[in-house]
């Protein structure tokens, strides 16, 4: 299929380009780079830097394409409230823009990167299924939202078949170890690896996550481009798995033979204090994924981390 993939050059995107190139998808990605890196973009693959809520992307691309997937967006719930505006942009204005797109070109196949944070987790901890009332604790996840509406409506009116994942936790190599507002794991392992005996942890280490290793998030978005059963669906992509964060910390310390001293400190604002997926439905529609264990997925992590 011929894909136009956004947020290519960021953490997702560089795990999910890797899988969609395996199965010998022709890609066009699209990346501001923000958050992204240029040497992500693999050799021969047509890049446009440019950001997805531009609408001058709408005569960007003039040649049909089979299916969009939107993974760019301001990922960061902190960020999400120093600057409303770019959130807003990035997480709204950019999925309206790309279904526009898919309009124009007549593509009826688009697949979204939503998030767990609309169901929100900070004053209702839990666990989430796909039919759990939203609860907006934050903009970015007042902004998903409202992309998954776009989604739904735009289904109704030109035909489009979407699929909406609501990414839980996801970890795993090329996370970007510098950003410290981004990425609970990736926040961690970057202390782990520093020079200092401790490693901060904003909020209680009772709180708790449910991660999932990004080469499965990618496996998964590929194989979804043709099964129907995803069609018009809103699905929880995560392990099922809920994992405190003294387990988390406990583990990298562990597994790295880090021997850090674990220090907790007041929390973030708009911070979850717990959630993890109810994953019927994504185990029902994926029985053929064998998703890779926390252990694992940390072990991954943090070899590919002292290699880089």
């Amino acid at each position: 299929m011929k894909i136009v993939l956004t947020g290519g050059a960021g953490f997702i995107g560089t795990n999910v380009v890797n899988e969609l190139l395996k199965e010998n998808h022709e890609l066009i990605i699209i990346d501001n780079l923000k958050t992204g890196y240029q040497k992500n973009i693999p050799t021969g693959v047509r890049f446009i830097h440019m950001d997805c809520s531009d609408e001058n992307l709408l005569n960007m691309i003039t040649e049909p394409f089979d299916a969009i997937i939107h993974i760019a967006g301001q990922a960061s719930k902190e960020k999400s409230f120093q600057d409303v505006f770019y959130d807003l942009n990035s997480n709204q204005k950019s999925t309206l823009v790309l279904l526009d797109l898919c309009k124009k070109m007549k593509c009826k196949r688009f697949i979204f990167i939503s998030t767990v944070c609309v169901y929100g987790g900070v004053s209702n901890p839990g666990q989430f299924t796909e039919s759990s009332p939203p609860s907006f604790d934050t903009f970015y996840a007042l902004h998903k939202y409202s992309s998954e509406q776009y989604c739904k409506l735009y289904c109704e009116q030109e035909q489009i078949d979407y699929t909406i994942f609501r990414l839980f936790t996801c970890y795993g190599p090329h996370q970007d170890l510098t950003d410290t507002k981004k990425g609970m794991v990736s926040i961690f392992l970057n202390q782990f690896l520093q020079e200092s005996n401790e490693v901060i942890v904003k909020g209680s280490l009772d709180r708790y996550r449910d991660f999932i290793y990004v080469e499965d998030v990618g496996k998964i978005l590929e194989k979804s481009l043709t099964k129907q059963n995803t069609f018009r669906q809103i699905i929880n992509l995560g392990s099922g798995k809920k994992t405190t964060i003294q387990e988390l910390v406990d583990s990298m310390n562990r597994i790295g033979n880090f021997q850090k001293q674990i220090v907790e400190k007041p929390g973030i604002i708009g911070d979850m204090l717990g959630c993890y997926a109810d994953v019927t439905k994504l185990t029902t529609i994926f029985p053929e994924i064998e998703f890779v264990g926390l252990e694992e997925g940390l072990q991954n992590m943090i070899s590919y981390a002292r290699r880089v």
